[in-house]
């Protein structure tokens, strides 16, 4: 299985802390939307099939909030990566875009950005053209960027994000995931790979419009449980951030992904099986329409012991 992975590093500039509720969800919204990303790149390139996108998170700091994820493009096989060299490498030249994470930037911002505006347009009040018109300014310069990288003007550009996303309802919602930590601070932007250029400013994190769900089975929510007992079912000292599977008997009977605050070190669960921990869950809603947990953040260890 063949793939291509590219850095992207993205800094919320918030003066207050953030909570680990609110950044769980700007990650998992952002995941989203990068998820969303092979609509448009398969239209790009027409002869190139992304089978599986893949985020990680390689680190997350306190100061502000700065996320630093490695995205994996998966191409299932040689012949398919072989296929997408050769044509990027024929249109705009291959490191343009395999070496150069300014543009896969350019395109989650203007994915954000678009967000915004489609769901602004539904409505389509005076207050909501006068935030449209305000993100559009924003927009209309990472779109310039994006489209000078892969060799096209910007009004193919935008028509390119705007017809290659399929589900422009989920990108709207993803878009205001993503942006809700900043929502927080009516000063902050958020700024990709340390390029001022790649920058949402906060006059648009102002104008970007909060998402409303329409039908709350549908939505996901976060709520922290104290001394909440947990069995260790995959681990993996490498990371804290990956391979962690951990069963809640008292929430829900089958496995659950965990992930470790930067504060609980990973040694701290050596021969554990069962602990007791303060988390933080993400639900969502399964196929049948159920509630059921999709992450927990393990906060704090309260103690080591069994049932």
């Amino acid at each position: 299985m063949q793939y291509q992975e590219v850095s992207q590093k993205i800094y919320y500039s918030n003066k207050e802390y953030v909570s680990i509720g609110e950044i769980a969800h700007s990650l998992l919204s952002l995941e989203k939307l990068i998820n969303q990303t092979p609509d448009i790149l398969e239209v790009l390139f027409p002869d190139t099939s992304i089978l599986q996108i893949d985020v990680f998170l390689n680190e997350l700091k306190s100061d502000s909030l700065w996320e630093d994820l490695v995205v994996k493009l998966i191409f299932g096989d040689q012949k398919r990566f072989d296929v997408c060299i050769e044509n990027t490498r024929q249109r705009i030249g291959i490191e343009k875009i395999m070496n150069n994470p300014k543009f896969l930037s350019a395109l989650i911002i203007a994915m954000i950005l678009s967000g915004g505006i489609y769901y602004l347009g539904k409505t389509n009040t005076p207050k909501d053209s006068e935030a449209k018109a305000i993100i559009e300014v924003n927009n209309n310069t990472i779109i310039q960027i994006g489209a000078n990288v892969v060799d096209m003007t910007a009004e193919e550009f935008t028509a390119l994000i705007i017809s290659a996303v399929k589900d422009k309802e989920q990108l709207a919602k993803n878009s205001y995931g993503i942006i809700k930590p900043a929502k927080l601070d009516s000063g902050a932007s958020i700024t990709f790979n340390n390029d001022p250029a790649l920058q949402i400013y906060p006059e648009t994190i102002k104008a970007l419009p909060e998402y409303q769900v329409i039908n709350d089975e549908y939505s996901e929510s976060i709520e922290n449980r104290d001394n909440l007992l947990l069995q260790i079912r995959a681990m993996d000292f490498d990371s804290s951030k990956r391979g962690w599977a951990v069963v809640a008997p008292d929430l829900y009977n089958k496995r659950i992904r965990l992930q470790l605050d930067p504060s609980v070190k990973s040694t701290e669960l050596l021969g554990k099986e069962f602990i007791h921990a303060n988390v933080t869950i993400i639900w969502g809603i399964n196929a049948k329409k159920e509630p059921v947990p999709k992450l927990l953040f393990l906060r704090e260890i309260v103690k080591h012991n069994k049932p």
